[in-house]
Formats: structure tokens, sequence, C-alpha cells
């Protein structure tokens, strides 16, 4: 036992001495049973002089699957980002289709979301709009696209046609995914952060998260009964329309459909802003039914008023408002 904590000593301070040098951004360690690196800079690794078994081991093992399970979750979620707002730019060349770029639009307001991306992917660029107040994520190289749909296939479900035309041009087999959305899945999230509204009922007094899409083949599959346990959306077919309404619209679900977010927040802060705020909403929401002059429906429409504000420049247009002024 002396002899290995002696050894490992020695061993840590070689690579403390590679890695000071900036020789190496990590190092790594494969153990005999998973092919999966361990990643040395990013592990909670004491000193040898507490060499107590295989607990240095354990640790770095242990972060190594947290690490995993938050890539899957993050891949989760932009699946939801590119099926909202993401295109498969795929032109014909020569009569052969050609996928040139992967790219996710988003209102200047969101842009955080295309900058989450950017830091959690380190690939692609964003290019921002000089005539709208748009700006776009974009990708080009063939292996960064490679790297994107090998670990979104599976994921899609709306952007269906491109992703399988994407997979066709990189040669890789398609997957379909799962319409059945699993419990607290970050999928939503992302539909919520692109395609979502989050808005105050006034009539209900209570505040709402829907999503709408083209009615097709693919959004008629979608299955959200139980994403936000214990709250089930209203679906509402328009068929006049062509589209379908996924409508998370119950008083009693609203601090239901807060701890979802909480677990997967939005990255549209403009719409974070107004689920975080569910939770006071509640304690004052029958504040609405009490006289103009109290104090209470003061408080009530001046948190009403912040939060119809927020990040809102056409705020004034919102109909209650001079109902609640």
């Amino acid at each position: 036992m002396f002899l290995g904590c002696y050894l490992l000593c020695i061993l840590y301070y070689y690579l403390l001495k590679i890695d000071a040098d900036r020789n190496f951004k990590f190092l790594t360690i494969h153990s005999e049973n998973d092919n999966r690196p361990v990643f040395l800079k990013n592990t909670d690794i004491q000193s040898a002089e507490n060499c107590i078994g295989f607990s240095e081991t354990t640790r770095q093992i242990s972060d190594s699957k947290d690490k995993d399970l938050s890539k899957k979750e993050f891949f989760k979620w932009l699946a939801g980002i590119i099926d909202g707002n993401g295109n498969f730019y795929i032109r014909s060349i020569n009569s052969k289709l050609v996928l040139k770029t992967i790219r996710i639009k988003l209102h200047n307001r969101d842009i955080r979301i295309l900058s989450h991306i950017q830091n959690i992917l380190h690939i692609g660029r964003i290019r921002s709009d000089k005539n709208k107040p748009h700006s776009i994520w974009i990708i080009s190289k063939k292996e960064e696209m490679l790297f994107l749909i090998n670990n979104i296939n599976g994921l899609i479900r709306l952007k269906v046609v491109g992703l399988k035309k994407s997979c066709d041009y990189l040669g890789i087999d398609y997957k379909e995914a799962n319409y059945y959305i699993e419990r607290n899945d970050p999928y939503l999230a992302g539909l919520v952060d692109t395609d979502g509204t989050i808005v105050y009922n006034y009539a209900g007094n209570r505040i709402e998260c829907n999503l709408a899409f083209e009615y097709n083949e693919f959004s008629s599959k979608l299955n959200l009964e139980n994403v936000v346990p214990n709250y089930k959306p209203a679906v509402l077919l328009r068929k006049s329309h062509n589209s379908i309404s996924y409508k998370y619209q119950n008083v009693k679900g609203m601090v239901f459909l807060y701890e979802y977010f909480m677990k997967n927040r939005l990255y549209s802060d403009f719409k974070f802003y107004r689920i975080s705020k569910i939770k006071k909403f509640i304690e004052i929401r029958e504040f609405k039914n009490e006289a103009k002059e109290s104090l209470e429906y003061k408080i009530y429409s001046e948190f009403i008023l912040d939060w119809i504000q927020y990040k809102n420049p056409l705020w004034q247009r919102v109909p209650f408002v001079k109902k609640i002024r």
C-alpha cells in the first residue's frame, strides 16, 4: 500500500510538471474496463498522501459520468432548439444534394442562446444581420457538421426531412427519435426557448406556457404528456389553420411548470425572467380581486407591470395593461 502511494506521488509530480509547462491542455487516463477518457485537469483529485484504496479513481470515474450525463442533457436541449429555429441548409449541386450549413437563427434579444451553444461546443460562428434584429449561429465545416449530426441524431422530431438528407450526405444512418418525451427531458426547454411563449392570461389570472407548430406528420406525433411532472398540456388541433398547439394553462399546474424550468433552465433571458416570477405570482395572484385603492392591489398591479415590461418594448400595446394601471 505504501509503495503504491509512493509511486502515485511520483506520477502526479511529473503530470503536474508537464501541465505546468503547458505542453498539453489536459492529460487522460483510460481504465481497462472503460475506453472513455478521464480528464485529470478537471477532476477533484486529493494528494497522494491521503491515498486510501481507489478513492481517487472512484472520484474521476464519477466526475466523468456526470460530464457524460450533462453532455447528453445538453444535446437534448439543443435538439429542441434546432426543431424550433434550426435549419439544415441543403442545396442541389450537379444534381447532388449537398449540406452547406447548419444554422440557428434567433432574435437578438435571445442571442445568449447562441452564445451558450458556441461556448459549450466550441465550434461555429455567430453572425448578426445588418438589416434585421437577428443573429445566426452557423457551422459549415464538414467535420463540425459530422460532430453535430452524430450527437443530435435520434433526438430531432420536427426537422426530420432536413436531418435525413444531412445524414445521407454525411454517410450516417438516420435514427428516428422517440416521440414520447420522457419526464424532465430538456428537449421541451429547447422548444420553449425558441418557439414557445410565456404569457399572462388576464381573464384566467394565470401564467401560461404555449407552443404552436404547423400540423404535419411529425408535429402530430409529439407526446408531451409526461415531460412536466404532474402537468399535462392541453392539445389543440386547428385543421383550418393547419396548426397544432400544446398549452400549459392550468392554475394548479403553474408551480410544476416553475419546477421543470428551474431544473431545465431557459437561456432566453426574457422567457426565463417570466418563468422565475411564477412563485411570487402564486403568492399574490388573489390580490387581483382586492379594491383598486388597496395596498394589496397596488402590489399586484406593480408585479404585473414589471412582469410585462421586462425586455418588451411593445408592452404598452398589451390590452389588459390599461386595466392594471
